[in-house]
């Protein structure tokens, strides 16, 4: 297990020094440190409050579960009054100089919300009201909020990823085949009505008819992964950070596979497997089902969220909007994902402190405790 947890660390850090590097060579030559800086202030409160979470026992986190998810939804709601309104969405809160997004930490507090309910209702979980009704009106409660704001692509993602800890936590998946099917289809509805994400996907299914409209922003990144090559251009030589908008955030991949070319975009890649595997693998041995839950939560958030973003860059999927993990620009998703990389160390640090049965106990027939 403490391999899992070295290798979960190794992974982040590689990725987190690599998104820094690439941010430094996208800042525009007259502001060198505009998007570097930012970002190492928020990894630096990041790392803080992992380094804290990794010190105590995950399972402190159960008292605080309800109360933070009340003050997610709150944030939630406070944001649909008040925030501030970019590209007409409403998914930022500014308290004097800080500015940050409320669904982020939301993402945290309901998944920590759920690993308790689960550990909770362990035995009634197969039971369609424990298992699908109570859980959904939470999940449904939080994944609507951000969903209006508009923010489709964080609120699927969070839906997916808390089916996965429900199935995990006992649910049938045939009960929860009923939730599945009626979210699939009130997103078909919606997007039946919304022209810009049937834009988005008239481009994704022709992206050589729509590159000079909605579907630039996909072929630009297209460019800039072939223009890369084997081993890329080197640092700070990319030609498509200027014509591919939001190249710091959303498809700031792009730029990788153009600077570092194949490798380096194999590299990215294998550190996003390597990081999910290993979280996957402390949860199975977590030492009790709300850590086993919270880390199943966790992994799976960090790894769809980095599979949909790399599936975005590559054509793979349609503009979802989703920031790559531990790499592209923006403090609150970067805290966030650093803070549940420390829930994940503590875990993981809990199932290196069991001990080990002794032999000579189990031949007298008394239990061996920690």
């Amino acid at each position: 297990m403490r391999l899992s947890t070295t290798i979960l660390v190794a992974s982040a850090l590689a990725l987190l020094s690599l998104g820094m590097l690439t941010l430094f060579s996208i800042s525009p030559p007259n502001a060198s440190l505009t998007y570097l800086s930012r970002q190492i202030v928020a990894a630096g409160l990041g790392l803080g409050g992992a380094f804290l979470l990794a010190q105590i026992h995950h399972r402190r986190l159960r008292a605080w579960s309800w109360f933070l998810l009340l003050v997610a939804v709150g944030l939630l709601v406070f944001v649909m009054v008040a925030g501030v309104e970019v590209k007409a969405a409403r998914r930022w809160c500014r308290l004097g100089p800080v500015q940050f997004q409320p669904s982020e930490f939301a993402k945290l507090a309901l998944l920590v919300a759920l690993a308790h309910y689960g550990a909770v209702n362990e035995r009634v979980m197969r039971s369609f009201w424990y298992g699908v009704v109570v859980p959904g009106m939470l999940i449904g409660l939080v994944t609507g909020l951000i969903f209006v704001e508009p923010d489709w692509g964080t609120a699927i993602l969070l839906g997916a990823t808390s089916m996965v800890v429900l199935v995990v936590a006992g649910a049938r998946m045939t009960h929860l085949a009923v939730p599945v099917l009626f979210g699939m289809g009130s997103l078909c509805a919606f997007l039946a009505f919304n022209s810009v994400r049937i834009d988005r996907v008239h481009a994704w299914l022709n992206p050589d008819t729509t590159r000079q409209g909605v579907g630039f922003q996909a072929w630009q990144a297209k460019l800039a992964l072939g223009r890369g090559g084997l081993t890329g251009v080197g640092l700070n030589a990319s030609l498509q950070k200027d014509p591919l908008p939001e190249e710091q955030t959303d498809f700031i991949f792009a730029i990788i596979g153009e600077e570092f070319g194949y490798v380096g975009s194999l590299v990215v890649i294998v550190l996003f497997l390597l990081y999910f595997l290993s979280g996957v693998s402390i949860a199975r041995q977590a030492s009790d089902p709300f850590g086993r839950l919270l880390a199943t939560g966790i992994s799976f958030l960090v790894g769809l969220q980095a599979f949909i973003n790399l599936g975005v860059v590559s054509s793979v999927l349609p503009n979802k909007g989703l920031a790559l993990p531990f790499i592209s620009f923006g403090g609150s998703n970067l805290a966030i994902v650093l803070l549940c990389t420390g829930i994940l160390v503590s875990v993981g640090r809990a199932n290196e402190c069991r001990v080990a049965p002794d032999p000579r106990l189990e031949e007298l027939g008394q239990p061996q405790t920690a």
